[in-house]
């Protein structure tokens, strides 16, 4: 984008300062509808990692589903056209066994990595109850936690619908 481009988008949208590079960053990112296409793809082999693991893991739904668009926090607050949504991966009865628990883990955090997640943070690694999550370069977030059920979700960066 040329700066004369870049201050006549800022005239014509009422973007200024903050707003115009909060707009390009978000330009320089995929749109919501192929995040929301890789996110559930992201979700269903999530889902698939842990059944392979946790054979008796049931899903409560078919398949992952967007649970809620939302506007998106500072700095893309103010960009017009900009959303986050949270992803659910419809969520199993039962938990993955603490001695599988490793095991599925690292699988999952396998099939993550092919999809650019890989900044971990353990939020609660005790017997009968594991929370740990996994973020990409945008600020998705990928939460897979396990006690008395088990559910994966995405809460989504902030993208342009296009």
């Amino acid at each position: 984008m040329t700066v004369t481009t870049a201050v006549l988008m800022a005239l014509l949208t009422g973007c200024t300062g903050e707003n115009v590079d909060a707009r390009q960053q978000l330009e320089s990112r995929r749109s919501s509808a192929e995040a929301e296409r890789d996110n559930l793809a992201l979700l269903t082999e999530v889902r698939a990692a842990l059944s392979e693991v946790a054979p008796a893991l049931e899903w409560r739904s078919p398949a992952p589903t967007v649970e809620s668009g939302s506007l998106c926090k500072k700095p893309f607050d103010r960009v017009d056209g900009a959303t986050a949504q949270v992803l659910q991966s419809g969520g199993a009865f039962g938990p993955v066994p603490d001695a599988d628990w490793p095991r599925a883990w690292e699988a999952v955090k396998k099939v993550a990595a092919a999809r650019g997640f890989g900044d971990e943070h353990t939020l609660k690694d005790e017997p009968g109850e594991h929370q740990v999550s996994l973020y990409d370069k945008d600020g998705s977030e990928l939460s897979v936690g396990t006690g008395v059920n088990t559910v994966a979700s995405v809460y989504g960066a902030c993208h342009l619908e296009r």
